[in-house]
């Protein structure tokens, strides 16, 4: 509540509680506060808190399946396929093909991933590592892609690459709760299927749940998140890897609670960084995977530095 109150009070117009409860109270005295408040700082927020918890989400689950600390759709190649996805998408000039393509990209990239775990049955660590190399390899082709661009262009697509919250489309906004809820609901539905996972495939065999199998399906529903995310705001980098290890700090490993506690942390966190972006020098607005981005590389560090020379999370 308090990273929702600092995202629509904060701003080139900053508005206090008192202001913003006369807006919402009598709109027709304040028409111009009330096009601010409610066309663009409410949505923005909102969109902010869809795009940090459905990464988080993704995060947790791909950390829990993979058993893997520093697992997240960056490091997976999702994100790197999304990227290829927004570099075409500006090339063929229709700007509201660009979230269509940036989701299209992201569901080929983890189809290619569970092809080539299903074929040569790789096990987590490795499908981790052609995640990785999945993702330098979009991501070449999304660069030399955007470099013969036009400069309006190549702007575009750098504001795409780094995450925007100011870009997103409203069809797409307002289709949440068709898309994530759902997905939200059968991760919670199924969380001590994730505690299983999270203790090794060997004992989920044990205890009878086929790992391969299984495995792909919560691959998939974590890229699909993804997808769903990155054609809102582009590629907000970290939040899959900060928010999950943050989150069990304070309530746990068990998934019946990191589930809803990710939610809440991954779109409180959002919705701050995207504070920090518009605010901290205006009128410029830093683009929010610079913030997450910040934050999150110093995470990935600490938590690489912890686990180096270990075999098992």
């Amino acid at each position: 509540m308090l990273a929702i109150v600092a995202g629509i009070s904060l701003g080139t117009e900053n508005f206090s509680p008192l202001k913003i409860y006369k807006i919402i109270t009598e709109p027709q005295t304040y028409p111009f506060e009330k096009t601010i408040f409610f066309q663009l700082r409410l949505p923005r927020v909102w969109c902010g808190f869809l795009v940090g918890s459905g990464l988080s989400v993704a995060g947790l689950i791909l950390q829990s399946v993979l058993k893997n600390p520093l697992a997240e759709s960056y490091t997976i190649g999702i994100s790197g396929g999304a990227s290829l996805g927004i570099a075409i998408g500006i090339i063929s000039g229709e700007m509201l093909t660009i979230p269509v393509f940036a989701f299209i990209g992201s569901i080929i990239s983890i189809f290619l991933l569970l092809i080539a775990g299903s074929i040569r049955k790789m096990s987590s660590g490795t499908l981790l590592l052609f995640g990785i190399m999945l993702n330098f390899i979009f991501s070449s082709f999304s660069l030399l892609a955007i470099t013969l661009l036009q400069k309006e262009k190549f702007m575009e697509a750098v504001i795409w690459f780094m995450g925007n919250l100011g870009s997103y489309y409203p069809a797409i906004l307002n289709s949440a709760p068709f898309f994530l809820l759902p997905a939200y609901f059968f991760t919670w539905l199924f969380w001590k299927e994730l505690n299983i996972f999270s203790l090794g495939e060997e004992k989920a065999a044990t205890l009878g749940i086929n790992p391969d199998k299984r495995r792909y399906l919560w691959l998939g529903i974590a890229g699909l998140i993804t997808g769903y995310c990155v054609s809102l705001a582009g590629l907000v980098g970290f939040v899959g890897l900060v928010i999950p290890h943050a989150v069990r700090t304070c309530v746990g490993a068990d998934h019946k609670k990191t589930i809803p506690a990710s939610i809440l942390a991954g779109g409180a966190f959002l919705v701050i960084a995207d504070t920090l972006a518009r605010t901290i020098v205006q009128p410029v607005e830093i683009p929010v995977g610079v913030i997450s981005g910040f934050f999150g590389g110093i995470f990935f560090v600490l938590i690489l530095m912890k686990t180096s020379g270990k075999q098992k999370w």
